[in-house]
């Protein structure tokens, strides 16, 4: 395969209509992604970029007689790869959780409550205080806190903090108050979809989870547009600079939308967005009506299909489970979207040609999504072809495992899951069912049909951190040393090809994303050593030197890498 496909590739470039100075890509290494199967990366010498796209591809000598003149992007040694993708992701945040109070990594409520009181000193007694990333699985004890020693130490700041998943906030005294919930007797149910948490004396604790938390979101002052379209820039700097091409954006609204669409013809959008828009049980199709879904014209934008939630998340144990909770036998999740909810809104994206992305967490929730997936193809011929999606599949009945392959669902996924839940899923799921968790080799036999994310900003967006998961199944000092879930693991080549060629296959874009072929995007990913000699222990920190999209250099360390030159004049 490595004799012919540079020839092949020669004669494509072949019947390219120059229309403006090509650029030849060489003095480094150089791969085009996963060709023929996820585990042969083929390599060539140089590329030949014309109009944002790989024109061709071969030796320097070749391409410098396709195209005389040129000018030379000079990798210096480096390797050029296939530009990073990430298949599930918020956008905007992103940008906000740049913003907010960062909760990550809180060991402890205290040093969450000390975080949040820094924050509240240097601002006027009043303004709202936002936070997301705590994780109570990391507490000792491991429980759901109550907001008493929070409310005592922002007595003068109406403060709402978000759960890692998103999936649950933690309110102080204030923030209910104003949300009119504070000292209010409540029952726990909220509904099928949502659970408010209770004191001893029937009071709310502060801890709201899934369709609860608007009672309290609802009184937080929503941002300008000016707000927004700053939170969609932040976001993006942070992107490109981890050397992401692409982003699967889930759920954005009418008007964040049109935010980007402003970006984009202003010339400020450089990285592809594909875009979700958010939908729900009341998704209708004059709520999709005049939406654009037309690519503009540097195709970075695309409005491909509409995010939907059938459950919560594991960690505030509201994913929907066939069998109860191993750990709360009194408690099977929650139910985000009936069954006849789901068909309709599945209905509503199949009529207007949208993708349907559902998060499924559960067992019970991924099943309802692969029959109401199975019911629809039967009546609809083409629904197959949308090549609808399941969000994160993260607890999947063995029964179902070969369901998505039969279906031609997308099973998109996120190792980086696996390696911050495996402390506390097994005790949540219990020996038998921990089996169907995770388990995406089981769910995708073809990595470049499986498509990987990080579903920032609940986990980071750096793609490094996603690849390092995904080979190892371990945390960053490599434990445990076998891997938490070891049949799932990928060999390198396979897990670059779900952040390359499957997040591509995943939203029908494979014609054009993924792989350096000629007609493709000249995204790329430039890092400073070659990936297949780089220990996996070292690819959590191996350096991202520069992005480009449509040939275009976005993100560049410092000048250090990459440099534009004309050839010299031939004698």
């Amino acid at each position: 395969m490595k004799r012919w496909i540079p020839a092949i590739l020669l004669l494509l470039a072949a019947c390219a209509a120059p229309t403006s100075r090509p650029v030849l890509v060489c003095n480094g290494t150089i791969y085009l992604g996963a060709v023929g199967s996820a585990q042969h990366w083929p390599k060539v010498e140089a590329l030949l970029l014309r109009d944002g796209r790989v024109s061709a591809a071969g030796s320097r000598a070749e391409l410098e007689a396709l195209a005389p003149e040129h000018e030379v992007l000079n990798l210096r040694g480096k390797t050029a790869i296939p530009g990073l993708q990430d298949a599930h992701g918020h956008f905007e945040a992103l940008g906000a959780a740049l913003e907010s109070v960062d909760l990550r990594g809180c060991a402890s409520f205290a040093e969450l409550v000390e975080r949040v009181r820094v924050r509240a000193s240097q601002t006027a007694p009043g303004t709202w205080i936002e936070g997301r990333g705590w994780d109570q699985n990391l507490w000792n004890p491991a429980a759901f806190p109550h907001h008493a020693t929070l409310s005592a130490a922002t007595p003068s700041h109406p403060v709402v903090l978000q759960r890692v998943d998103g999936h649950a906030l933690l309110a102080n005294e204030s923030a209910m108050r104003a949300a009119g919930v504070a000292g209010v007797r409540s029952d726990e149910s909220v509904g099928e979809g949502g659970r408010i948490l209770l004191d001893a004396q029937g009071f709310p604790t502060g801890v709201f989870i899934d369709a609860a938390c608007e009672l309290v979101q609802r009184a937080v002052p929503p941002p300008t547009r000016a707000q927004r379209r700053e939170r969609f820039l932040r976001a993006q700097s942070e992107l490109l600079s981890l050397g992401l091409t692409a982003i699967h954006d889930m759920g954005i609204d009418r008007e964040g939308f049109e935010i980007l669409r402003d970006l984009a013809a202003r010339g400020e959008l450089r990285i592809r967005a594909v875009e979700y828009l958010s939908g729900d049980a009341a998704l209708s199709s004059e709520r999709l009506a005049g939406l654009p879904t037309a690519r503009d014209p540097d195709d970075l934008l695309s409005l491909v299909g509409v995010k939907l939630y059938a459950d919560g998340a594991l960690g505030s144990r509201g994913a929907a489970l066939l069998e109860p909770y191993h750990d709360d036998p009194t408690h099977r999740g929650l139910t985000l979207l009936s069954e006849e909810e789901l068909a309709r809104a599945i209905a509503v994206c199949a009529d207007h040609r949208l993708q349907p992305a559902v998060h499924a967490i559960g067992d019970r929730a991924n099943r309802a999504v692969l029959d109401a997936y199975a019911s629809r193809m039967r009546s609809d011929a083409g629904f197959r072809e949308l090549r609808p999606r399941i969000e994160h599949a993260q607890v999947v009945a063995p029964e179902d495992w070969p369901r998505f392959e039969e279906l031609g669902v997308i099973a998109s996924m996120q190792p980086t899951h696996a390696t911050s839940d495996m402390p506390w899923a097994p005790a949540r799921l219990g020996e038998q069912r921990i089996a169907g968790a995770y388990a995406w080799r089981r769910l995708c036999p073809d990595p470049t049909r499986l498509a990987f994310g990080s579903d920032f900003p609940v986990e980071s967006p750096d793609p490094r951190a996603g690849i390092y998961s995904a080979v190892t199944c371990a945390d960053p000092d490599g434990r445990p040393s076998e891997g938490f879930r070891p049949d799932q693991r990928l060999t390198l080549p396979e897990a670059l090809s779900t952040f390359t060629a499957g997040a591509a296959y995943a939203a029908r874009q494979d014609d054009c994303r993924g792989r350096l072929l000629p007609g493709f995007a000249a995204d790329i990913t430039v890092l400073r050593r070659d990936p297949f000699e780089v220990p996996v222990a070292l690819w959590r920190t191996e350096p991202v030197l520069a992005t480009l999209v449509n040939g275009e250099v976005v993100y560049d360390s410092d000048g250090l890498v990459l440099e534009r030159y004309a050839p010299r004049p031939s004698n």
